[in-house]
């Protein structure tokens, strides 16, 4: 990738990264501080700062930044880390000016207004009190302080309320003074500019930046580690989380590419060995993985796990087993083959947009003071040999350096004695003398992924082909990158079940991709994976089949295996049985997830007895009714001429998906397209609906019948939530900015054949329940009652094609759009094009819908403490 690199006279470094493969910019702006660089007391002011310089600037007032950016179809948003602050905007091209202005402002003249300090504390509260009831966050922040005890990446990056709630702003501002300064800053700006003009609007812009002194902070370092620990916490959930961490060295240590090889052998992907053997063929757990993280200073190697009611003693006795078995045998040339495949072709994936070509270039810069080390990065994954793999594993996966954590229903004294069970299993089994495996491992030769200079993306239509059989096949070549993405669809889903047997549809796309008449679940897994491909099923309320993506080299494996996948799919008992528990283990936790159960709460008081209310999932009663037998037939009852229609954006020669095709359908019935309707009944009275959860935050959604999928106003609800969405949007404005109620609060909407619902959803603390159910019932009566503005009308319209044209930088996205639109009857010319449909839209084309949905009856669904 071409790139430009300067420095402006306040010492700001800039990097600019050409690429015309979409009409996009992306403009970010990296700061060199995180939550590991504020001192004590000053826990988690990266952060509020973050929200902060979206209050307002010299130039603009609370809100107009964010509506500017939206206005301009443009995204805006920022992250905090342990090392660093990342503000960005993506934009159409046409509008390259307005994000450098709003990331000059925010970064170079916030105002840090008092009355706005004050009311962003409370969102940041809540937004904790978020934090606190996410059982991954919890698990995520014992696993660092676990590992971390003295070092500030032990302490959440969010930081703690009471200091949120007491910094008061002359030490916000003298933070900000301290670290905010253009010589700890870098400028990334990637997409489709003339360089010379963009380095003269930067001048323009980021030349008059205060060059204010950057205070220096050091950092405290970790002891070295030279016993094991164990650490633990009670919560009620429903299941618990076993995590296992090991000392890891800094993201520029030679050792890092060669760990990351071995996080992807051991638990990454379904044929990785802990999933393939934990999971897979002995059901041990609901989930197992293992990842390599490495920051600024030294990170972690980490196993994670879930478990219910399973045997621990297998539990570790199967981990250790693996973890031991590394050290002492090489892996084999075709694991690595597999792990390097993918670790590159995730790289190449990663360049698909401009933010995250600006992602990557950020990153490089930020980490090793080298734009391009992604490069390096892959030549260094490709010299890598079986051998320095066991020679890591045995350098790092030392016992007296395991750092347990557990978090779950069990008491603290009940969990460490789990901890110090798994260290007797484990020292039982590295006591053990074990013969090196020997077998005879033959070299395997591994394709080179490079990268590559992007093409230029020409304008080439949707092309339509049709096979003997009538089976419809849509193309659109896209060959800027040699990548293709594709779906297969087969009306059914939900709507196919009965009541009695909710969850036929996920435990069809759970079994699918599991085996053939002639590839075991290894051995067809292995196959996906070493063809650094992403193969799935999927299953919805109308639809299911397959989504595959993968890059133009592999094609021909690829689609061989697809083949199999679909005309020789085995249903086995033993793997079905299998999934199902897995499933149930899920819908118990998800007792866990209060915003899931007012969602499924919701659903069934707006469609009672209607497959729109079914779960997903189904229930533990109607999966003990599902046998593997009625998978099997359920799947052959869908597949029908004029049932099946394939969807291909990308590199390919259509010639391979035609011939796909015939093989598929060769032995299909003949029959329609499966996608019956049912009537929905009108609400006959407003109802709400309350579930008692102890958690620190109420779950609300408050919400109206709405349109059907083929319902020619659905671009004018599109329009009623863009006025309502986004940080410029009604419902931010006066629940978030103006009145603090909650740190997540925006519009919902679904549509389905018959119809859909719109809404709004808050999360936030119990006693702001009524005023949050208050405001959000003013405004859609006042979405109702009056046209909204002008101004309005234009942002919604402006940032609905913005997002529509960065959305389609993904061949995925452009593939789902062309697929579902076609299948479902609608023109997806209308949906590749909106700016036209959208820009037809009136004012009164928004009151008139919104008069019809929201005077209407509404059902009210709240989930959490009673006050």
């Amino acid at each position: 990738m071409k790139q430009i690199k300067f420095q402006l006279k306040n010492k700001l470094p800039v990097i600019l990264v050409p690429s015309s493969k979409s009409p996009v910019v992306s403009v970010q702006m990296w700061v060199k501080t995180g939550s590991a660089d504020e001192p004590k007391g000053y826990e988690g002011i990266s952060h509020f700062i973050e929200h902060l310089v979206f209050k307002g600037t010299r130039k603009y007032q609370v809100g107009e930044i964010a509506n500017l950016v939206e206005a301009s179809g443009g995204e805006l948003n920022a992250y905090t880390s342990f090392d660093q602050t990342v503000f960005y905007v993506t934009i159409s091209k046409n509008y390259a000016d307005v994000a450098l202005d709003v990331i000059a402002e925010m970064m170079g003249h916030p105002t840090f207004d008092p009355a706005e300090i004050d009311s962003e504390r409370e969102v940041v509260c809540e937004e904790i009190k978020m934090g606190q009831d996410s059982p991954q966050r919890s698990a995520s922040q014992l696993l660092f302080s676990s590992v971390f005890k003295k070092h500030a990446y032990g302490i959440p990056v969010i930081g703690y309320d009471k200091n949120v709630r007491s910094w008061p702003q002359k030490k916000i501002v003298q933070y900000f003074q301290s670290r905010y300064v253009p010589s700890n800053m870098s400028l990334i700006v990637s997409g489709d500019f003339d360089p010379k003009q963009m380095r003269q609007k930067i001048q323009q812009y980021y030349s008059d930046f205060k060059p204010y002194k950057l205070k220096k902070l050091k950092r405290q370092k970790e002891n070295v580690q030279k016993k094991y620990s164990i650490s633990a916490k009670q919560k009620d959930l429903a299941e618990t989380t076993f995590q296992l961490a090991l000392p890891a060295p800094n993201v520029k240590h030679k050792d890092v590419p060669a760990l990351d090889i071995l996080a992807l052998l051991l638990g990454q992907g379904e044929t990785s060995r802990l999933y393939a053997n934990l999971r897979l063929e002995k059901n041990l757990v609901n989930s197992i993985s293992a990842f390599n993280y490495n920051p600024q200073d030294s990170g972690l190697f980490a196993f994670s796990l879930k478990y219910s009611k399973q045997d621990k003693e297998e539990i570790f006795k199967n981990l250790f087993q693996e973890v031991e078995k590394i050290k002492q045998t090489p892996p084999t040339w075709a694991e690595l083959k597999k792990a390097i495949i993918n670790i590159s072709s995730e790289q190449f994936y990663s360049i698909e947009t401009v933010d995250g070509i600006a992602q990557k270039i950020g990153s490089a810069q930020f980490y090793l003071n080298d734009t391009n080390a992604h490069e390096k990065y892959l030549k260094q994954i490709q010299k890598i040999k079986p051998i320095d793999i066991q020679k890591i594993a045995k350098k790092y996966l030392q016992i007296e350096k395991a750092n347990i954590s557990l978090l779950g229903p069990d008491s603290v004294a009940s969990h460490k004695k789990v901890g110090m069970d798994a260290i007797r299993i484990w020292k039982k089994i590295q006591e053990q003398k074990h013969k090196p495996i020997s077998a005879k491992d033959k070299k395997e030769k591994i394709p080179k992924i490079e990268f590559k200079k992007i093409k230029t993306q020409s304008a080439n239509d949707v092309q339509s082909f049709k096979t003997d059989r009538g089976t419809e096949i849509l193309y659109l070549p896209s060959k800027e990158i040699p990548t293709v993405s594709a779906k297969i669809i087969f009306g059914g889903g939900a709507r196919l079940e009965s009541a009695s047997q909710q969850g036929l549809t996920e435990m069809l796309t759970r079994t699918l991709i599991t085996s053939t008449k002639n590839l075991s679940e290894e051995k067809l897994l292995r196959s996906i994976e070493e063809s650094a491909a992403g193969m799935s099923a999927f299953g919805g309320k109308n639809t299911i089949g397959f989504s595959i993506e993968y890059m133009k080299a592999f094609e021909k494996n690829v689609l061989a295996i697809a083949d199999q996948a679909i005309n020789e799919a085995v249903f086995k008992e033993d793997v079905f049985e299998r999934e199902k528990s897995v499933l149930k283990n899920q819908i118990t936790t998800r007792q866990d997830q209060p915003s899931y159960l007012c969602g499924r709460q919701f659903n069934q008081a707006m469609f009672p007895g209607h497959p729109l209310s079914f779960d997903q999932s189904g229930t533990h009663e109607t999966l003990d009714s599902i046998h593997h037998t009625h998978v099997e037939k359920f799947f052959e009852k869908i597949k029908t001429n004029n049932n099946m229609q394939l969807v291909v954006v990308g590199d390919t020669d259509i010639k391979h998906w035609m011939k796909l095709t015939e093989s598929i359908e060769k032995n299909f019935a003949r029959g329609d397209r499966q996608l019956n309707k049912f009537p929905v009944k009108p609400l006959s009275e407003n109802q709400r609906v309350f579930m008692e959860k102890d958690k620190e935050q109420s779950h609300v959604i408050v919400g109206w019948q709405g349109l059907s999928l083929s319902d020619p106003r659905r671009y004018v609800l599109q329009i009623v939530q863009a006025v309502l969405a986004g940080q410029g949007g009604r419902l931010f404005i006066e629940l978030r900015d103006k009145n603090s109620l909650a740190y997540s609060v925006s519009p919902i909407k679904m549509e389905s054949l018959e119809t859909g619902y719109f809404g709004g959803y808050i999360a936030c603390s119990p006693d702001k329940v009524e005023k949050a159910l208050e405001m959000f019932k003013h405004e859609f009566s006042k979405i109702s009652e009056n046209l909204i503005s002008d101004e309005e009308l234009s942002r919604a319209q402006k940032y609905l094609i913005g997002q529509h044209d960065i959305g389609l930088q993904r061949k995925s996205s452009i593939c789902n759009l062309i697929s579902f639109d076609h299948f479902y009857g609608n023109p997806y010319q209308e949906s590749l094009n909106v700016a036209d449909k959208y820009n037809q839209i009136t004012k009164q084309d928004v009151l008139n819908l919104c008069q019809d949905l929201f005077t209407k009856h509404h059902i009210v669904s709240i989930v959490g403490r009673s006050k």
